[in-house]
């Protein structure tokens, strides 16, 4: 029981940094709304959360253990796995501390970095980041990337474990995992 309220309390961890720089980037969007990739994750973020609060309480009441938590681990982690991916896919050739020339047109013009943009007839397009900001906000995503991959991991273990611990009959009803 030690080890599954050791992983649940990680996985709620994880879930919380997921959750915490995604609404970080959310909120320093500086034009227009954030992109939804940033806005999945959030999501993301939050299911993990439920999902770590559910696996924890598991534990302890039976009817929440076995396949119910092996369904809710099994979701959480094709969502962390799918918002780690868009982020990774977004992020693809782009160095956060290169500013070279074919580099920052990179950053800024990917929607993940440059604040938001906007067209003035008399000015041209504006994006809401410098370099500092952009790459600040490229080190954002991509530590949010490596903790949704991270929580891909852990709620896949504990999905196939609750699912085994299910077929094997524990006493929990699979709340080991």
């Amino acid at each position: 029981m030690i080890i599954a309220i050791i992983l649940r309390v990680v996985q709620l961890i994880f879930a919380a940094v997921v959750l915490g720089l995604s609404v970080a980037l959310i909120k320093n969007q500086y034009i227009g709304s954030a992109p939804a990739t940033i806005n999945y994750n959030a999501f993301c973020g939050g299911f993990g959360l439920l999902a770590a609060f559910l696996g924890i309480a598991a534990i302890w009441v039976e009817a929440l253990g076995g396949l119910v938590m092996a369904a809710i681990d099994g979701l959480a982690s094709l969502f962390f796995l799918a918002g780690g991916l868009a982020v990774v896919i977004t992020l693809h050739g782009i160095s956060c501390t290169s500013n070279s020339e074919s580099n920052l047109e990179k950053m800024f013009s990917n929607a993940l970095l440059n604040k938001g943009c906007a067209h003035f007839e008399d000015v041209g397009w504006l994006c809401g980041a410098d370099f500092a900001a952009a790459s600040g906000r490229c080190k954002k995503n991509e530590a949010d990337a490596a903790f949704e991959f991270m929580s891909f991991a852990l709620c896949a273990g504990c999905a196939v474990l609750s699912f085994l611990a299910m077929r094997r009959g524990s006493g929990t009803k699979g709340a080991l995992v």
